[in-house]
């Protein structure tokens, strides 16, 4: 699962007129664009690249991470800035609900997140994160019940290699300023933003 944050007034660095494949097979139905772009693997790569492009050169339209990144990073905004995320919102937020920020909010959050990282506090907090990840102690393996059999007795683990433990949950949740800065650049070009 994926967090999809659209912008929604985002600022327009270079128009998508500017991106003819990509503007072309945006305005069709999204059947007929995928059965056209389907057929057409030259077509299809070109579609890709154009959209690349463009996201990176209008970085307030869309931000996404999956929710192993998305995660740490929105419980990161709330520690921040949690005059800005409501309690709701950063409940929601969590979730593909649509929860985000108006206009005024999202830039104030870009804001205070390239502040965080220019005074090295989000350095701090990824150098303190990984310690705590470090520090979390191993689950016991789910499959064999911490028992190197598993329910039928028979066969040992593999998905312990027999030692009945296996790594943490929570570890696989990182955090990375890069992704802290990229998502700060969203914010303060999106006009607002929806998660979805």
């Amino acid at each position: 699962m994926g967090m999809d944050v659209y912008g929604i007034k985002p600022k327009q660095n270079k128009e998508i007129d500017k991106f003819p494949t990509l503007y072309k097979y945006d305005s069709m139905e999204f059947r007929e664009k995928w059965k056209l772009l389907d057929k057409d693997t030259k077509l299809r790569e070109t579609y890709w690249l154009e959209k690349d492009d463009y996201e990176q050169q209008n970085p307030g339209c869309y931000f996404r991470n999956n929710c192993w990144w998305w995660r740490p990073l929105w419980n990161y905004c709330y520690a921040v800035a949690p005059n800005l995320i409501d309690e709701e919102t950063f409940e929601h937020g969590h979730g593909n609900s649509g929860a985000g920020l108006d206009d005024k909010g999202a830039k104030l959050l870009g804001e205070k997140l390239l502040k965080q990282i220019k005074i090295g506090a989000t350095f701090q907090y990824q150098v303190d994160y990984e310690q705590y990840l470090m520090d979390l102690p191993d689950d016991d393996c789910m499959r064999c019940n911490n028992n190197n059999h598993g329910n039928n007795k028979k066969k040992d683990c593999i998905n312990c290699k027999k030692t009945g433990k296996s790594t943490n949950f929570n570890k696989h949740y990182p955090f990375d300023i890069d992704n802290v800065k990229e998502f700060a650049e969203f914010c303060i070009q999106s006009g607002g933003f929806e998660i979805n």
